[in-house]
């Protein structure tokens, strides 16, 4: 339907044309003198010059402009000026606009409406750079496959002890079955591989599909070992999703954001452990009952067949696809050493610490099967919030500070929390959680960007070879010095490796915020 508007120009005066009306998605009103109204208009920043916030736009005409750039698939503003009196005049500023990030449009549609309606500040809440429809799209796709990745991640480390139950196995079996699952890193590392050849879009989406049909297999075994192997195709498959995932996401991330991106993949895959931790309450449906929640991975396939309509390939593989492939820079098996220790020693740590927290809640403190769905949801909520604070101060203010006091104060609260029994148990995990989930955007990021494009996916698989092997090495040895000595002093002696990485990210990680990746490799140049 068209209507006459009057348009105020920059001169001051005022037309009157032909607009078509859109059903706005926002409106913003103000009613002013002629004399005020000319300010807000053609003053510095007015409503008539184009915002270059997290929309940078372009005048199409008249008191009309289109976006640039931002995190929109459609958008335009439209200011038009009516009186309303001898000496006023209302001005109205509409916003038709479409955001370019499926799956979590809703999240984002009232934030993304208060911020363009309000002024022309940066929100507090959005990343340090402005993103384009491509990148808001490619996010968002990566952080619902997050979701699916954490889901399977976490499956198996809270149905594990029901599943040991029902097979009638010792916890010694129960250790030296999740010892072998860590194997399933040599998939990983071959699908990582595959990924710096053939593309990260492909490689990620066969590797969610395989993963979440191995995860419904599961349902299936009839014995401990077999679950083992039908779990290692699927923690490999899974392991690998969530590292593609990463690399992707950073790879086309704006060079200031990458740790406030990692936050959100971080959120989204939380999100996703928490659906896991949330099915555990099934298995006290029955002996068997645990094995609904590997069931539950089939309904990630819609969302697996949804994304793969929309996902593009890296822009930054297929530039690098086209190069020959050269010899590794010098500085790249310093760095790779340096975060396979840094991987080791972390999870030397936090693999006993997560996975063999149910048995001691359920041994030790004597927990169902419900009540520790509760104190796994009630203490881990912190997790978000840490990822999000970390997220923007580490681009704004650098990593490495922020890495070194997350890791340690982590691993510090979660040990003490070993120690103690009642509210001070839950407190002390929750502040710990909190601490640890600061390392997701702040010593993660490191793992994309310290090595080229043409080696970032291999790479990061030799670093989950590390991270394995640190795994493996504390789960077997927290499970020896628990039975011996308690699980208090088996993390006080395991402590140290998170020790040992706050030292080494002060002294040798360099300071990467605001940086491009082929800054931080020439190689990419």
């Amino acid at each position: 339907m068209a209507s006459t508007v009057m348009v105020w120009s920059r001169g001051g005066a005022s037309t009157k044309v032909s607009c078509l009306q859109p059903m706005p998605r926002v409106i913003s009103r103000r009613v002013l003198s002629t004399d005020a109204a000319d300010g807000v208009l053609n003053g510095p920043s007015g409503l008539l010059s184009p915002r270059t916030d997290i929309v940078l736009e372009r005048a199409e005409g008249d008191a009309v402009f289109s976006a640039v750039e931002g995190p929109v698939s459609q958008y335009q503003r439209t200011v038009t000026v009516e009186p309303v009196g001898s000496d006023q005049v209302e001005i109205i500023e509409r916003f038709d606009y479409r955001l370019a990030i499926p799956v979590w449009r809703v999240l984002f549609t009232v934030p993304f409406s208060r911020a363009i309606r309000q002024g022309r500040e940066w929100p507090w809440w959005h990343p340090p750079d402005r993103f384009t429809a491509r990148q808001a799209r490619i996010v968002a796709l990566l952080a619902t496959l997050a979701v699916i990745a954490g889901f399977l991640g976490t499956l198996l480390g809270q149905t594990i002890t029901f599943a040991r139950e029902e097979f009638g196995e010792s916890k010694s079996a129960q250790g030296i079955a999740l010892s072998l699952i860590r194997l399933s890193i040599l998939i990983t590392v071959a699908v990582a591989a595959f990924a710096d050849r053939r593309g990260r879009r492909r490689t990620l989406l066969y590797a969610a599909a395989g993963a979440i049909l191995a995860s419904a297999a599961t349902s299936l075994v009839a014995n401990l070992a077999t679950l083992a192997a039908v779990q290692a195709t699927s923690r490999g498959l899974s392991h690998a999703m969530a590292l593609l995932i990463f690399v992707f996401a950073l790879e086309e991330a704006p060079a200031g954001s990458r740790a406030f991106v990692a936050s959100m993949l971080g959120l989204a895959a939380g999100l996703g452990s928490g659906i896991a931790v949330g099915s555990v309450p099934l298995a006290d449906l029955g002996d068997a009952a645990w094995r609904l929640s590997f069931l539950l991975a089939l309904a990630g396939m819609p969302l697996v067949l949804f994304a793969a309509r929309r996902l593009p390939e890296s822009q930054r593989f297929e530039t690098a696809r086209r190069q020959p492939r050269t010899r590794p820079p010098q500085q790249y098996r310093f760095r790779l050493v340096l975060l396979a220790v840094t991987s080791f020693a972390v999870l030397l740590f936090a693999a006993p610490a997560s996975q063999l927290q149910n048995d001691f809640l359920r041994d030790e403190r004597g927990f169902s099967a419900t009540k520790i769905t509760v104190f796994t949801l009630l203490t881990a909520w912190t997790a978000g919030p840490g990822m999000l604070i970390a997220g923007k101060l580490a681009d704004l203010r650098g990593r490495r500070v922020l890495a070194s006091v997350g890791v340690s104060g982590g691993a510090l609260f979660a040990f003490w929390h070993f120690t103690l029994a009642g509210w001070p148990m839950w407190v002390l995990i929750a502040i710990g959680t909190l601490m640890t989930a600061t390392t997701v955007p702040t010593l993660g990021v490191y793992r994309a960007e310290m090595f080229g494009t043409i080696r970032r996916s291999e790479s990061n698989g030799f670093l989950g070879v590390a991270g394995v092997a640190g795994s493996a090495a504390g789960l077997a040895a927290a499970g020896f010095m628990a039975d011996a000595w308690g699980y208090g002093t088996a993390f006080a002696i395991l402590i140290a490796g998170p020790i040992l990485v706050a030292i080494l990210v002060l002294l040798y990680y360099p300071e990467t915020t605001r940086r491009s990746l082929e800054e931080l490799n020439p190689e990419d140049a």
